[in-house]
């Protein structure tokens, strides 16, 4: 009992590392997006070259999401809030308007050169 009310002073005493820390989310999703977006834009620019057939865009899709979820549940900010749900509309919908928000999200995050 008294080892579990330490380790949690200790993990609540770690708030100044928070900021570090949503950085960090920031800029993995951020990573996942622009690799996402690399991947669709190849596919997109060379569809006679067999598009998709490996799958790579949909599974960095879901890599995007995941992140995204990550943001939604650890992130702060109004833009961590909304962001799961224009990724998903982003990368499974396609809908571009989507896209632009998230990456205006990532370029107030600081990671705007991830983007394609």
């Amino acid at each position: 009992m008294l080892t579990a009310m330490v380790a949690a002073v200790l993990l609540g005493g770690c708030s100044s590392s928070g900021a570090e820390e949503t950085k960090a989310y920031w800029q993995d999703y951020c990573t996942r997006l622009g690799t996402w977006q690399e991947a669709r834009n190849s596919v997109d620019a060379f569809p006679e070259k067999s598009g998709d057939a490996d799958g790579t865009t949909g599974v960095l899709a879901q890599a995007v999401v995941s992140a995204a979820e990550v943001l939604d549940r650890k992130g702060h900010g109004e833009d961590s809030a909304r962001v799961l749900d224009d990724t998903v509309a982003a990368v499974t919908g396609a809908d571009l308007v989507a896209e632009g928000r998230v990456v205006s999200s990532c370029d107030r995050a600081g990671f705007e050169t991830l983007m394609r």
